[in-house]
């Protein structure tokens, strides 16, 4: 494993794009995961950790390494927690997670997968900033958490569901933990328009951008980028090294286009209160 923490050597030139290197790739995901077994809270006997929304309405299995013959106990249990405590239970499940079937075997006891996403990586440097060019639009951090409406009037036009409950998850982040995470809306005349977040672990080199919404009207326009601008310049400013997405169909080409690498697919599987 490399010890000096850059990726950056191992990247190969392609045409105008850089490629990430299989022993990069590999050594980044190991530092991804010692860090999420870092950050959450133990469960199943230790065999993964779990992130729980301020609010306790949503918990997020972060990390699992199960062996074959443990694994539908440890999913059970997860289940039966979410029910008794009656949140929304989410199972992120990144490519080089085991067992290999684990995903069959969370849809065998009811959870429903969501689309697969791409966990795409940035180096937050002002050669990779570049790539974004000048700032285009009005954007704002919002930093009170009785003033997300602006943030909530975006989520509703692109159609997300439950935005009452997601704007009381943020709220409650921000009143109790602010420095780990920014919430970000762009503006256009005085309209909101877009938004998204981004989350920085204590002591950690990376950081995660999520959350990124444009309203339909406004689409096309680089109001996108220009959060994803927004937070990597916030993100080299507290000293975040790397910039972690999980990217949809949808964002994975405009990303790429400025310097994302591509590390390894990711895919949720939900499993909410009474299923």
């Amino acid at each position: 494993m490399r010890t000096d923490g850059c990726i950056c050597a191992d990247y190969h030139a392609k045409g105008t794009q850089s490629v990430i290197t299989e022993n990069a790739r590999i050594d980044l995901l190991a530092r991804l995961d010692i860090e999420r077994r870092a950050s959450g809270d133990p469960s199943a006997e230790g065999h993964g950790w779990r992130e729980t929304s301020p609010t306790g309405s949503q918990c997020t299995i972060i990390y699992s390494h199960c062996a074959a013959d443990e694994i539908d106990r440890v999913i059970r249990d997860e289940a039966l927690r979410a029910r008794e405590r009656n949140y929304a239970l989410e199972w992120k499940v990144y490519g080089h997670d085991t067992p290999t079937d684990l995903k069959d075997r969370l849809v065998a006891a009811g959870f429903a997968p969501e689309p697969v996403e791409s966990l795409l990586v940035l180096e937050a440097n002002e050669t990779t900033l570049a790539n974004f060019g000048a700032p285009a639009y009005e954007i704002k951090r919002l930093r009170d958490p009785d003033r997300l409406d602006d943030y909530a009037a975006v989520c509703r036009d692109v159609g997300r569901t439950n935005v009452g409950d997601e704007t009381n998850r943020l709220a409650a982040t921000l009143r109790e933990t602010p420095d780990l995470m920014s919430v970000y809306v762009a503006y256009v005349a005085g309209e909101a328009v877009g938004c998204g977040r981004i989350y920085f672990l204590p002591d950690s080199e990376f950081a995660g951008i999520y959350g990124g919404n444009t309203k339909k009207a406004h689409r096309n326009r680089g109001i996108y980028t220009a959060l994803v601008a927004a937070r990597l310049r916030e993100a080299m400013a507290r000293n975040r090294r790397y910039i972690l997405v999980d990217a949809l169909p949808t964002s994975e080409p405009i990303l790429k286009k400025r310097g994302f690498e591509f590390v390894t697919h990711t895919q949720p599987f939900v499993y909410g209160p009474g299923s």
